[in-house]
């Protein structure tokens, strides 16, 4: 084994997206799969499909170029960052789907879509929320509105929105409601059926559960409460999956003692690996003393025998530290390419 090194459960992942797949589907609500903090993995993306989920969306192209290159045609695949103006030729021949906020873009999207002969579908988003992208409610009507008499070769395919991606605020049901609301108001005025409003992402998740989404909501984008098990709003574990799907594993370079006796460990882990306030050890006893851009260094909270006390630590460079991690530390730990990556599926490892 090399490291630093990242151990995925795929089985585990498997698990916690059948457990948000069938909650969603009970209250008619479909699931996107989100795959950009994991790179556009395929096997972990295999791991999600495995659960029932159909539908993949990332925000960045080349995550989902390398999806569109595995699965091929028929595979649904939805951009979830406004597109770059410079990146829309491309778009449209990888996505399905995109989340949009200007008219200007949209414009591009359908010229673009004109030359190929081909369709694209587009999500508008709207800032409810979040302070991230979206329009405003007020703005919302006249957007669709232009897009649904202007642009013959994009379906104007759903409304979004975001929460708890930019501000600390999550969604509240009487946020999804401006929603619906606007859902029927577009209907009414461009005669086009909307077919999906998709209300949020993992933040959402504390609403599902306790049955508050209005029924008009059926889809959400998913991530977080797949990989790590937990919403994001409260960082409450999903009932029943497991929080522990990935987990990052460092290795000893030195041990030495501070001055009094105590103990210092030294690993090879740094900040181009991942940020040490992004990940947990899962040894109680140790801490973090600080970071620099090739290494970890660990202090040890209880290293004196209580008979004796003398300081001991038992053990040696080449022995592994395990860290747990938060959503910006698998994000890390995925992008770097330092630090290694290892499947396990059925109790076997495969690197």
């Amino acid at each position: 084994m090399k490291y630093p090194c990242l151990k995925i459960n795929l089985d585990k992942i498997s698990h916690n997206g059948r457990i948000v797949n069938l909650k969603c589907k009970n209250s008619g609500i479909s699931v996107v799969g989100v795959t950009k903090c994991i790179l556009g993995d395929v096997k972990i993306a295999e791991a999600m499909k495995k659960s029932g989920i159909n539908v993949l969306g990332d925000s960045r192209l080349e995550n989902l170029k390398k999806l569109r290159n595995f699965y091929g045609k028929d595979q649904q695949l939805i951009m979830l960052r406004s597109p770059m103006p410079s990146e829309v030729k491309q778009l449209v021949e990888i996505c399905d789907t995109s989340l949009n906020t200007q008219l200007a873009v949209v414009e591009l999207i359908n010229k673009i879509c004109s030359r190929k002969k081909i369709s694209h579908r587009v999500i508008a988003m709207v800032e409810i929320d979040d302070k991230r992208e979206g329009l405003l409610p007020e703005d919302m009507v006249n957007f669709c509105r232009q897009i649904t008499d202007n642009y013959k070769y994009i379906e104007l395919y759903g409304l979004g929105t975001n929460a708890r991606c930019f501000t600390k605020n999550g969604p509240t049901p009487e946020s999804l409601k401006i929603l619906v609301y606007l859902k029927k108001k577009i209907m009414e005025i461009t005669g086009r059926d909307i077919h999906v409003i998709s209300g949020g992402n993992s933040s959402i998740w504390g609403l599902i559960e306790k049955k508050l989404i209005p029924q008009e909501i059926n889809q959400v984008r998913i991530g977080e409460a797949i990989l790590l098990g937990h919403d994001t709003v409260n960082y409450k574990p999903v009932r029943g999956a497991f929080t522990d799907c990935f987990l990052l594993e460092a290795e000893i370079i030195e041990v030495k003692k501070k001055d009094g006796g105590a103990y210092k460990i030294i690993l090879a882990l740094g900040l181009q690996d991942v940020s040490s306030s992004n990940i947990y050890c899962c040894n109680p006893d140790l801490y973090t003393i600080g970071q620099s851009s090739d290494h970890t260094v660990l202090g040890i909270k209880r290293s004196r025998d209580k008979k004796t006390g003398n300081y001991f630590f038992d053990q040696e460079a080449g022995s592994i530290i395990s860290f747990n991690l938060d959503y910006f530390g698998l994000l890390s730990c995925m992008t770097s390419p330092f630090v290694k990556k290892s499947y396990i599926e059925k109790d076997r490892l495969k690197t």
